[in-house]
């Protein structure tokens, strides 16, 4: 890491000779300013800050007074549409971190500046300001009103950042991801569901994802509202975790396709596009979404197979969680203390459970009621050797594509998204979807029907390169 900001440091031309003529400088600088903040932070980098300073000076002549909504910009003039789609008003979170991590008040009122008003004061007010925009860079811009809110206790953003993520919600397919076409459409009029016809850029996947990881983190650690846990699980499962790899040549994943005609994994016709930079941010973020510190104790947040330590009350802690989960339905902690401690482990319960939910510590059934969409509580003396056995009902549920399409349906089971692959019957019922069967104990796959027949669902991660279909036409 020291080599390579030493030699990106010889790149830094202090009149940002490298920003002239060039579309995208916020969106540019975005990445370098938070990979030199991160390369102090976490490398010890001694001359990381000195760089970022240098960086800032050669980006400012270049970025405009402030931030300037794709509109605004096309309004202004410009040589090709391509330079009305810059990000400014995602630079806030990055400029606060960086004045968090130097003390430099600079990056504060740089921060500051590019605040994007108008469109937190709409979503604050409960308006939904989303149909029309960039999806990406304006989830993106709710990290950045989540900054705000943490720096300068404002309120409005954190209103802002709460009510436009339910907003998102509201109009996210069942993998999670949402945008299609890299827009957001108009609540209210069927068109997510009409989006499975009419276009196969269903969500922008590496640069979605990575938004969505972001803001879910933030207002989890705020609210410790365990639904945003599970938002979080349900893209991590549905879209990133499915993504082909990128390839040397830098030929990337870029679309999640959920169209109902011939959907299929396919590489970006660009090589080393956008997403191919967010998706190693990403692959570094899912870890530290896992346990969250809490003054008492520990949150568990992802089932995922990992370790973690902590000090409680000057006790070295450590715990590790095995699993095979999403594949099976059960996870187990393993507790390592130096000398017993008393603190509170808090396990996401998620919302989706269903009364098979059990969890037993050392072997004993805890006492209390676990409440699915909440975090159960378990505080005690914890000692070398504990052990929590979590076990979570995972019905089979349908979730329609929209309200105005309720017959448009794809199956769930538990955080995961089953896709059918083969040939698909145009019409199905409610009760063979919510019929189907494992092939196996080791297998992903789902089965409806027992002969030569059956109609095979996979969760996205397991596709490879078969046509497969989310959302189904049903029967009652």
């Amino acid at each position: 890491m020291h080599r390579l900001v030493r030699a990106y440091a010889e790149t830094v031309e202090p009149a940002g000779k490298f920003y002239v003529d060039y579309r995208l400088p916020g969106y540019t600088f975005d990445k370098t300013c938070c990979g030199l903040i991160d390369a102090h932070e976490f490398a010890g980098d001694p001359i990381a800050l000195q760089v970022l300073k240098r960086s800032t000076d050669a980006v400012l002549p270049h970025l405009p007074e402030r931030a300037l909504s794709r509109a605004e910009q096309e309004a202004r003039p410009h040589k090709s549409i391509a330079f009305t789609w810059d990000e400014t008003y995602t630079l806030p979170e990055t400029f606060f971190l960086a004045y968090r991590r130097s003390g430099d008040k600079r990056y504060l009122e740089l921060a500051k500046r590019f605040i994007y008003h108008e469109f937190y004061d709409a979503l604050a007010e409960n308006q939904n300001a989303l149909p029309g925009k960039h999806a990406y860079s304006h989830v993106n811009t709710l990290s950045s009103a989540m900054q705000a809110y943490l720096v300068l206790g404002d309120e409005k953003c954190f209103r802002a950042a709460a009510n436009g993520l339910r907003m998102v919600q509201e109009q996210s397919y069942a993998t999670g991801g949402w945008g299609p076409n890299e827009g957001f459409v108009e609540p209210g009029k069927g068109l997510l569901g009409a989006s499975l016809q009419s276009t196969h850029a269903s969500f922008e996947t590496p640069c979605g994802a990575y938004g969505q990881f972001k803001i879910t983190r933030y207002l989890l650690r705020v609210t410790r509202d365990s639904r945003y846990g599970d938002s979080m699980e349900r893209v991590l499962y549905n879209t990133i975790a499915g993504a082909k790899p990128i390839l040397a040549d830098g030929t990337s994943f870029y679309y999640s396709d959920y169209n109902d005609d011939q959907a299929k994994k396919l590489y970006h016709r660009d090589k080393w596009p956008c997403c191919s930079g967010t998706f190693p941010q990403l692959t570094a973020d899912y870890g530290i979404s896992a346990y969250y510190p809490a003054a008492d104790g520990i949150y568990v947040n992802l089932f995922i197979p990992s370790r973690v330590s902590w000090s409680q009350n000057k006790t070295q802690c450590t715990l590790a969680q095995q699993t095979s989960y999403p594949t099976s339905n059960a996870t187990e902690l393993q507790f390592d203390l130096a000398r017993p401690e008393n603190f509170t482990v808090y396990l996401r319960v998620p919302a989706w459970a269903d009364a098979k939910t059990r969890v037993s510590l050392n072997g004993k059934q805890v006492e209390g009621e676990v409440r699915p969409g909440k975090f159960l509580a378990m505080t005690r003396s914890w000692k070398a050797g504990d052990r929590v056995e979590f076990e979570i009902g995972m019905p089979l549920r349908l979730e329609a594509v929209d309200d105005q399409n309720a017959n448009t349906v794809a199956l769930m089971r538990g955080p995961i998204a089953l896709f059918a692959v083969g040939d698909t019957p145009p019409k199905l019922t409610r009760s063979q979807l919510l019929a189907a069967t494992t092939a196996s104990q080791s297998s992903p796959d789902w089965l409806i029907g027992k002969d030569a027949r059956a109609l095979t669902l996979r969760p996205f991660a397991a596709l490879g390169d078969e046509t497969y279909r989310l959302y189904h036409n049903v029967e009652e």
